[in-house]
C-alpha cells in the first residue's frame, strides 16, 4: 500500500502527495474539454477509482484496526508485525510514505488544489489509532516506528488545523464533514498524548454539533437536504456517537444525554431515523 502507486500525479507532481477525485463531480457538458468539472450531488463518478490512494488508505486503516484487535484477543505477534509493516510502508518509509497533508484530496478536475470535502477521506483513521494501544504490550511492538508515526501525525495535525483547506473543512463543514473532522481531531490529539486538549475538544465539539446539526424533532437538516439523506443521516450520527464515546471516555457525564438549546438530543436523532 502506497500513495506512490498511482499513475496520475497531482498538480505538485509529487507522487508522495495523496490525491483523490471528488466523488460527485462530472465533466461539464458545456465546455469543450469538460473543465472544470461540475457537481451532481449523490451521483458517483466512477473516475474516482482510477486513482487508488483513497481505496488503499481506507483498506490500510481497516486492516490495522483489525490486526490490533486480533492481537488483543489472541496474543499472536504475527498480527503486530503485519500492522507495523503497514504503518512503516504508508507513513514512514521514504520510498513509499505519504506526505502529511491532504492538499489534493477531493480534487476537482480543472482546479489546482483539492477541496475541503477531501478532508473526509481520512475519516476512518480512528480505527487505526484506537487499535495501536492494544498492541503496545507485544514484544514485537516497535516504539521507534510509533515515535515516527507520532511525528507524522503531529505534522498532519498542524496542516489540518492551520491550512486553508483544513480550516475551511472545520468552519464550513456544518454537516457530516464537520462532525467527522471533529472526530479526527479528537483521536489524533489522544494519540499524540494531548489528553487535556482532547477532553476539552471532544466535549465542546459534541455540544456544538448537536446544537447546530439536530432539530428538536431529531431531524438532521444538513443531511436530509441531501439526495442520499438516509445514508448521510446515519453517517453523521456515527460521527456523533464517536464524539460522545470520546467525551464520555474523558469524563463528560452528559455525553450521551446532553440536551441542546432547543431540546435536541442524540436519542431524538436516533428516534427520527427509526
Amino acid at each position: 500500500y502506497s500513495v506512490t502507486l498511482k499513475n496520475s500525479l497531482p498538480p505538485s507532481n509529487d507522487p508522495h502527495d495523496y490525491m483523490s477525485l471528488s466523488r460527485y463531480f462530472w465533466p461539464n457538458p458545456d465546455k469543450p474539454n469538460g473543465l472544470p468539472y461540475i457537481r451532481i450531488d449523490g451521483i458517483e463518478n466512477p473516475e474516482i477509482y482510477t486513482i487508488p490512494d483513497y481505496t488503499l488508505m481506507r483498506d490500510l486503516f481497516k486492516e490495522i484496526g483489525n490486526l490490533g484487535f486480533a492481537y488483543f484477543f489472541t496474543n499472536n505477534n504475527s498480527y503486530v508485525e503485519k500492522a507495523l509493516y503497514r504503518i512503516n510502508e504508508w507513513f514512514i518509509d521514504e520510498k513509499t510514505r505519504m506526505n502529511p497533508n491532504l492538499n489534493y484530496a477531493g480534487f476537482r478536475k480543472g482546479d489546482i488544489i483539492g477541496r475541503r470535502t477531501g478532508v473526509l477521506d481520512i475519516r476512518p483513521v480512528f480505527r487505526m489509532l484506537q487499535s495501536i494501544p492494544l498492541m503496545r504490550s507485544s514484544s514485537k511492538w516497535n516504539f521507534v516506528i510509533e515515535k515516527k508515526l507520532r511525528r507524522w501525525f503531529s505534522e498532519y495535525y498542524t496542516w489540518l488545523t492551520t491550512s486553508p483547506i483544513g480550516i475551511k473543512a472545520k468552519e464550513d463543514g456544518f454537516n457530516n464533514h464537520g462532525t467527522h473532522y471533529d472526530v479526527q481531531v479528537t483521536f489524533i490529539l489522544s494519540f499524540l498524548g494531548h489528553d487535556e486538549q482532547a477532553r476539552t475538544y471532544s466535549k465542546q465539539a459534541l455540544i456544538n454539533r448537536i446544537n447546530i446539526g439536530i432539530l428538536p424533532s431529531g431531524e438532521q437538516p444538513f443531511e436530509t437536504r441531501r439526495m442520499l439523506s438516509w445514508h448521510y443521516s446515519i453517517f453523521n450520527l456515527q460521527a456523533l456517537f464517536l464524539l460522545a464515546e470520546r467525551a464520555d471516555h474523558y469524563g463528560y457525564n452528559d455525553a450521551w444525554t446532553y440536551v441542546g438549546n432547543d431540546g435536541q438530543t442524540l436519542k431524538k436523532a436516533v428516534d427520527y431515523i427509526l
